[in-house]
């Protein structure tokens, strides 16, 4: 109970996070999503997949690997109204989905296939490429940088770690930062889709430093975090070294009818 209340206090302090309202924006503005859409939400941040069942209203089908958020967004829905028809709540791995083939018009996953140890998100995508239909639009944002690199922490930082791998070190697998020749090996390549679209997102202030500005915000930023996101992050640009400092990857793949 004590969870669920720390983490329905947070969404109200901060609903959308200065990296989640740049990705879902992408998202969103490139998605063409319709009413008449079957939708899989692929372990992202969930508010966006609220959005997309009332206010559009898709059918979306929201997963996670893990069931923590099962409890906690059934009631949201329900309290909003939504039909359990229309936003379907669930847990699925990414790397063997429970869907048939050609199941669904949309896939997105934002800020997710990182998290997935070893060749995973190679995995992961050949699933999003066999469950899409044909004609469907897949999109997926991913941190970027300029030589990739893994990423490890204590287990302790965050809930997945569970279904994650150790290092020799004692330390999890947190995610890895994809340079561009990543992009097109572990991710375009093994999805069997056709790239539409590839974009680079950064940060146009601070730019030599290394972190990036979504560490140093505070929670009680939360409620302006979307308008310092559009201060802060730059346009997105089709070469990465037109920025200063890139930072996140986005992919608009489609499936060849």
């Amino acid at each position: 109970m004590a969870g669920r209340f720390s983490r329905s206090a947070r969404y109200l302090i901060r609903p959308i996070s200065y990296w989640r309202s740049l990705e879902f924006r992408l998202v969103w503005e490139h998605g063409d999503f319709q009413s008449s859409n079957r939708v899989l939400d692929i372990g992202s941040p969930k508010p966006f997949c609220l959005y997309l069942a009332e206010s559009v209203g898709a059918e979306v089908h929201a997963t996670d690997i893990e069931p923590y958020f099962i409890n906690e967004y059934t009631a949201l829905r329900d309290g909003r109204g939504i039909s359990p028809e229309r936003l379907r709540i669930e847990a699925a791995d990414g790397r063997s989905l429970p869907y048939p083939d050609g199941y669904f018009d949309r896939v997105y996953s934002v800020s997710v296939l990182e998290h997935i140890p070893g060749a995973g998100d190679s995995d992961c995508v050949r699933e999003i490429g066999r469950v899409l239909a044909a004609g469907g639009i897949c999109l997926i944002t991913v941190p970027f940088w300029p030589e990739g690199h893994d990423v490890y922490r204590d287990a302790s930082k965050f809930y997945w770690s569970g279904s994650s791998a150790s290092s020799d070190e004692g330390k999890v697998f947190y995610q890895r930062r994809y340079d561009e020749e990543d992009l097109k090996r572990r991710l375009i390549e093994p999805s069997g889709l056709r790239v539409e679209r590839l974009l680079y997102v950064g940060e146009r202030v601070l730019t030599r430093r290394k972190g990036e500005i979504g560490d140093l915000l505070p929670p009680i930023t939360g409620l302006i975090d979307p308008l310092l996101s559009r201060v802060a992050h730059s346009r997105p640009v089709t070469d990465w070294r037109d920025l200063a400092k890139p930072l996140c990857a986005f992919l608009k793949l489609v499936k060849l009818a």
